[in-house]
């Protein structure tokens, strides 16, 4: 198939995304990045995760198991517009893949591709909804943290039916940042079976989320990353310390 993944520019994304490559690699890719987004961190504690972040994408891009496709991204800031529509279109997916898109898709693109669009979100859905899932599971004190793989359908925010969660249990010694990627594997596996089912000419298996509307998370403020520091926890400590062992 041909297959067009969305992510952004950071290391948990780019790392699913290697890991997805390399564990289905019998298809042609074609990658977009959501491009650069937000402000200013609003804590010092994030600034650092940034300036971590940055260490581990630098790591990710010079193993030589680093995929080409993911060297030669580009950028796709404003999918909905006529000429981001035109270079979806132009990339003629079968299916398109987010992983950490930062971008709201909405009808015209997402029926761009004839398997729709997959979502991997960093967290349980409808419980955290949103930015930094993992970060909020934390702060409440959740024993598992997951991923969840879903349908995009239309431009509401990690709403679609869920094809399958990937629970993780938190490692309460471990920071935000580990504990991130420590869930993908997992997480990229079932995407990387629902692949294989659209391949094989098969429909995927889905359900309306849980019985309830959850609840959405944006990025945390300040006084968010004192009361997670406050309770022994850490945001990220080093590349080398927070990188998975195998990658």
């Amino acid at each position: 198939m041909n297959i067009v993944l969305l992510g952004h520019d950071d290391a948990p994304s780019l790392y699913a995304l290697s890991l997805l490559v390399r564990r289905a690699p019998a298809h042609d890719y074609r990658c977009f990045l959501s491009g650069p987004v937000g402000g200013d961190p609003a804590h010092a504690a994030l600034e650092r995760l940034a300036g971590i972040d940055r260490d581990l994408r630098e790591r990710l891009r010079a193993d030589p198991a680093f995929p080409a496709v993911l060297a030669g991204a580009e950028d796709l800031p404003a999918p909905n517009s006529p000429e981001g529509l035109e270079r979806l279109a132009a990339a003629a997916p079968d299916l398109v893949v987010s992983i950490r898109y930062r971008r709201i898709l909405r009808d015209a693109a997402i029926a761009i591709p004839a398997h729709g669009v997959l979502n991997l979100h960093s967290g349980i859905l409808p419980d955290y909804k949103g930015v930094m899932a993992t970060f909020w599971a934390m702060l409440a004190g959740e024993r598992d943290i997951g991923s969840t793989l879903h349908r995009i359908v239309d431009a509401g925010i990690d709403t679609g039916p869920v094809i399958g969660i990937a629970r993780h249990p938190v490692d309460p010694a471990g920071s935000y940042l580990a504990n991130l990627l420590a869930m993908y594997p997992a997480g990229v596996a079932m995407m990387a079976g629902a692949i294989e089912v659209l391949a094989a000419g098969r429909a995927l298996a889905v359900a309306p989320q849980a019985g309830h509307e959850g609840r959405y998370f944006s990025a945390p403020d300040a006084a968010a990353v004192d009361r997670f520091l406050s309770g022994g926890l850490e945001l990220a400590r080093s590349a080398t310390a927070d990188f998975p062992k195998k990658f």
